[in-house]
C-alpha cells in the first residue's frame, strides 16, 4: 500500500512538474525575442532576490531586538537563499569570483589569490549563514548573523549592478545551464552548499527550475528543427524536478539513480539542443584547453575531464612516442645519483603507483622520505600538486625528486650527461622531439617526457564508471548505497569531488583543495591522539601558504583506486579503507579530541552503521582501474661506454 501511494505521488509531482516547464508563449518568436526573456526573467529574480535578502536583514535585525525568534529567521534565511538558488545559474556564470567571494562561498578562511602580499579572506554570505542560523544557539551568534545578513545585502546590491548590465548571449544560457546540472549534483546534493540548514533537496529543485525557466525560453524555436528532442527535454526536466521534489530524507535520497536517469540525459539532451539550434559551442569560441570538456554528455565519461587542460601539454605534444619514451625513463634508475633507484621505486604499478609503504623508503635506504606516495593515477586532473601543492604543473614535479638528497640526489646537468651517452635513448629522444633538436635530451625533454606519461595514466573504466555510463546493466546494492553515503550522509562527496573524486573543484575544475583533516601521528598508542607534526601546505615555501589556516592542511587526493592504495594518509598510519572510515566517522581528529586549529572536517560524528562503513569501502573498491596502465619496459636502454650501468633494473634495485 505504502509502495503504491508513493508511486502515485510520484506521478502526480511528475505531471505536476512536466506542466511546469512544458509552458510555450503563445505567439511564434525569434531568437532575439528567446533572449529577452531569459534577461527580464533573470533581472525579474534579481529584483526578488534583493527584495528577499532585505526582508532577511529586518527579520534579523528583529531577531536580535527579540522581536523575532528561530523559527522566523531560518525561514527568511531559506526564502533568501531560494531566490538565490532560482538564478545561482547564470548569477555564477557570468562572475563566478564575485559570488564566490561575496555571496555564496564556503565557510573557510581564504587568502587572496595574485597580490603580492598575504591578504586573508574572511568568509562571508549565505554559506556562512547558513552555519550559524542553523547551529545549537543561534541566539548566541544573533549579532554576527545580522553583521552578515547586511553585509550580504551591501555586496549583492554591487553584484546586482553589473549583473543587469551583462549582456547576454544564447551560448551563456547553454553553458550555465549544463555547469548548473553539474553544480547541482557535486556541490548541492551533497550537502556541500548547505552545511547548516540540511537544505539540499529544495535547494536543488529550485536551481533546477531556475535553470530549466532559461531553457524552456528556446523550445519554441527548437520544436521548428526537432519536436522529438523538444519532448524528451519537457519530460526529462519534469522527470528530474519530480524526483527532487519528492519527500525524501536527505541521507534517503538515491542520488546514483538520479545520476543516471536524470542528471546524464539532461546533459546530453541540452547539449543536442545546443547544436541543433546551431548555438557555438565553448570549444568552437576559443581554442583555450577547458577543464571540461564541453562536448562530453556523461558526468563520468573518459572524455568529461580534459588532462591537457592541467598541464603545459597539448594534444599535440602528448604523442605516442614522448609518452614511451616517459615511461622508459619512468622505469629506469639511470635518473639517481646511484642508478639503483627509479620512479617506479615510490609508484609501483601493481599498487596503483604507490609502494604499500606508509612513507617511502629514502635513497640508499637511509630513512624514509617525509610522505606516503600517493597514486599518480588520475594524477593529473589537479591545478597543484604534491601533497603542499606547492608545484603548478607536472612538469615542475620532476625537478623536486631530481634534486631531492632523499631521492634522487642528482640534477639535470648529470643526467643529461649520462642520457647521452647511450645510442638508444639518442634515438628515442630523436623520435620524440624531431622538431627540437637543440632540446633533444635536455631538462626540459627529460621532464616533459615524464610528464607526457604520468598525464596517460588515466582511469575512468573501474566497474562504477561503466555502470553510470550504461556499459554494465547492474551493480552490487552495496556498492549504490556505498556511493548514496559517499555523496550523501558520509559527507565525503563534500571534499573528493565526482568525478575524478580527488579535491579538484566543480563545475568549473579549475582549483585544487587541502584540507585540515587533524590527522594524529599514530593510529594506535600514546601517538594516536597527537597530531602529526607534519605541517604540510604551511611549508610549502609559498608566501601566500603561509598563513596559520593552512597548517597541517594537505591536498585532497583521489580516492580511486584506493583498494590498492594502502596504507593511507598523508603519513601513511591507516592500513584499511575501515580505518579510514573510522577516523572520519569520529570527526577527525578534532572530533577525537585532539586540538587541531583550523580544521576544515566538521569535528562532528557521522554516525555511521557498521553496514554503512561497509557499503562505503564497497564503493570505493568499485572505483578500482588500472587496465593498460600495469605493463612495464622488457628492457631498459644499453650504454656503449658503459657497460657497468647496463646491469640496471628495471624499475630499480628498491
Amino acid at each position: 500500500m505504502k509502495a503504491t501511494l508513493t508511486g502515485l505521488l510520484y506521478l502526480t509531482l511528475l505531471l505536476m512538474a512536466t506542466h511546469f516547464i512544458s509552458f510555450v508563449p503563445p505567439k511564434a518568436y525569434t531568437a532575439a525575442e528567446a533572449l529577452r526573456n531569459v534577461r527580464a526573467e533573470f533581472h525579474a529574480a534579481l529584483a526578488k532576490l534583493d527584495q528577499t535578502a532585505a526582508a532577511y536583514e529586518s527579520t534579523a535585525y528583529a531577531f536580535v531586538k527579540g522581536e523575532a525568534n528561530v523559527e522566523a529567521l531560518q525561514k527568511a534565511h531559506t526564502q533568501t537563499r531560494l531566490a538565490y538558488k532560482s538564478l545561482e545559474f547564470l548569477l555564477e556564470y557570468n562572475d563566478r569570483e564575485a559570488v564566490k567571494k561575496y555571496l555564496n562561498g564556503p565557510p573557510l578562511l581564504s587568502v587572496e589569490p595574485k597580490v603580492p602580499e598575504v591578504r586573508i579572506i574572511e568568509p562571508v554570505g549565505l554559506q556562512v549563514l547558513d552555519e550559524l542560523v542553523y547551529c545549537e544557539d543561534p541566539k548566541a551568534e544573533q549579532e554576527e548573523i545580522l553583521r552578515l545578513v547586511r553585509q550580504f545585502n551591501k555586496d549583492f546590491s554591487k553584484v546586482k549592478a553589473f549583473q543587469e548590465g551583462v549582456v547576454l548571449q544564447h551560448r551563456f544560457v547553454f553553458e550555465a545551464f549544463r555547469y548548473q546540472l553539474v553544480r547541482i549534483f557535486t556541490l548541492g546534493l551533497t550537502g556541500f552548499d548547505t552545511p547548516g540548514s540540511g537544505a539540499a533537496l529544495p535547494e536543488a529543485r529550485q536551481s533546477l527550475e531556475g535553470a530549466a525557466k532559461a531553457l524552456m525560453a528556446y523550445f519554441p524555436l527548437l520544436e521548428q528543427i526537432d519536436v522529438q528532442l523538444v519532448t524528451a527535454c519537457r519530460l526529462e526536466l519534469g522527470s528530474a524536478v519530480a524526483a527532487l521534489s519528492q519527500p525524501a530524507d536527505f541521507n534517503d535520497f538515491r542520488r546514483l539513480q538520479f545520476l543516471k536517469k536524470h542528471l546524464n540525459p539532461l546533459l546530453k539532451l541540452s547539449l543536442e539542443a545546443q547544436k541543433a539550434l546551431e548555438v557555438e559551442l565553448l570549444n568552437e569560441i576559443t581554442d583555450r584547453p577547458q577543464a571540461w570538456n564541453y562536448e562530453a554528455d556523461n558526468l563520468f565519461s573518459d572524455e568529461f575531464l580534459n588532462p591537457s587542460y592541467y598541464t603545459n601539454l597539448s594534444d599535440a605534444a602528448q604523442s605516442e612516442e614522448r609518452i614511451a619514451l616517459g615511461r622508459m625513463l619512468f622505469y629506469d634508475p639511470i635518473l639517481s645519483a646511484n642508478n639503483e633507484r627509479s620512479c617506479a621505486s615510490c609508484h609501483h604499478p601493481d599498487k596503483a603507483f604507490t609502494d604499500g609503504l606508509p612513507r617511502s623508503m629514502a635513497l640508499n635506504g637511509d630513512g624514509s622520505i617525509q610522505r606516503n606516495a600517493p597514486t599518480l593515477i588520475n594524477s593529473v586532473y589537479a591545478e597543484h600538486y604534491f601533497y603542499d601543492l606547492r608545484e603548478p604543473n607536472l612538469e615542475r614535479q620532476v625537478k623536486h625528486v631530481v634534486r631531492d638528497e632523499k631521492e634522487f640526489n642528482t640534477d639535470f646537468l648529470d643526467i643529461v650527461e649520462k642520457l647521452k651517452q647511450s645510442g638508444e635513448y639518442r634515438s628515442l629522444f630523436a623520435s620524440a622531439y624531431p622538431e627540437h633538436p637543440q632540446y633533444q635530451i635536455s631538462k626540459w625533454s627529460i621532464s616533459n617526457a615524464l610528464a607526457c606519461y604520468v598525464a596517460d595514466l588515466r582511469s575512468f573504466n573501474s566497474p562504477f564508471d561503466q555502470y553510470v555510463r550504461g556499459e554494465r546493466e547492474v551493480i552490487a546494492a552495496e556498492v549504490e548505497r556505498g556511493f548514496d553515503l559517499f555523496m550523501g550522509k558520509a559527507n565525503c562527496g563534500t571534499c573528493h569531488f565526482a568525478p575524478a573524486f580527488n579535491g579538484t573543484v566543480p563545475p568549473y575544475f579549475q582549483e585544487s583543495e587541502s584540507e585540515v583533516l587533524g590527522v594524529p601521528a599514530a593510529a594506535q598508542g600514546p601517538d594516536s591522539l597527537t597530531l602529526d607534526p607534519d605541517p604540510g601546505r604551511f611549508a610549502s615555501y609559498k608566501p601566500i601558504d603561509q598563513t596559520p589556516f593552512y597548517l597541517h592542511s594537505f591536498k585532497t587526493v583521489t580516492v580511486r583506486n584506493a583498494a590498492l592504495t594502502a596504507p593511507y594518509m598523508h603519513n601513511g598510519i591507516y592500513h584499511s579503507l575501515e580505518e579510514v572510515v573510522d577516523f572520519y566517522n569520529k570527526g577527525g581528529g578534532a572530533g577525537m579530541g585532539i586540538e587541531v586549529p583550523y580544521q576544515t572536517l566538521p569535528d562532528t560524528p557521522l554516525e555511521l552503521s557498521a553496514q554503512e562503513v561497509q557499503d562505503l569501502v564497497a564503493f570505493m573498491e568499485a572505483l578500482t582501474d588500472t587496465t593498460g596502465m600495469t605493463a612495464v619496459p622488457a628492457q631498459l636502454p644499453a650504454f656503449e661506454t658503459h657497460p657497468e650501468w647496463n646491469k640496471r633494473r628495471v624499475g630499480g634495485t628498491y
